[in-house]
């Protein structure tokens, strides 16, 4: 029997495997009870870009931020979070690291057997941000682009002497890698 797929885009269409033909793209799960209320959007709508207007709250603004603004941020910070996927897995993996930004890459260490060495290098995301609850204003950053392994002798060479970020976690972590960002954006809220 033949699975139906819906919608439009990459996750509607069916992909071909060469052994076996078409093959349906996974189900999405179901939210867990606790979630109730909080269902897909339908194949047919989508979201639009921009930001919702916050209600009685005259006094606050959004900003998109360009992408020096967005480096410039990035440097005033040393902990941000990892994002990348572990094949097999639903959702992505998120974790924080130690990191700094030097010549335009976000560079930071990682143990060898670790999750982020096994799994983040090929393609990731990285997002740092500053946010005060009390006044509610705060940036946010996110950047994404390939993620290499630093083994090359010369380019660690090339890394400023201390200007390797110094992990807060325990254990060594003498792996170096280093995100290129190739998308970088930013938002900004602040309020009159």
């Amino acid at each position: 029997m033949a699975r139906r797929t819906s919608g439009g885009g990459a996750a509607g269409r069916r992909r071909e495997d060469p052994a076996t033909g078409p093959v349906a793209p996974p189900e999405q799960r179901g939210a867990p009870e606790e979630y109730a209320g909080t269902d897909r959007l339908a194949d047919e709508q989508e979201l639009l870009e921009g930001a919702d207007p916050i209600e009685d709250d005259e006094g606050a603004s959004l900003t998109v931020l360009e992408r020096q603004t967005c480096f410039n941020l990035l440097n005033t910070r040393d902990i941000g979070r990892v994002a990348f996927t572990i094949e097999g897995d639903a959702a992505p993996t998120v974790l924080p690291v130690n990191y700094a930004l030097v010549d335009g890459g976000i560079v930071f260490r990682s143990t060898l057997a670790g999750a982020i060495m096994r799994h983040a290098r090929g393609y990731a995301a990285f997002q740092v941000d500053s946010l005060d609850e009390e006044s509610r204003e705060g940036w946010s950053v996110l950047a994404s682009g390939p993620c290499q392994w630093i083994r090359d002798a010369d380019e660690l060479a090339r890394v400023p002497q201390g200007r390797l970020p110094r992990p807060w976690a325990e254990g060594e972590r003498d792996q170096v890698l280093k995100i290129t960002p190739g998308r970088l954006s930013g938002r900004q809220i602040s309020r009159r």
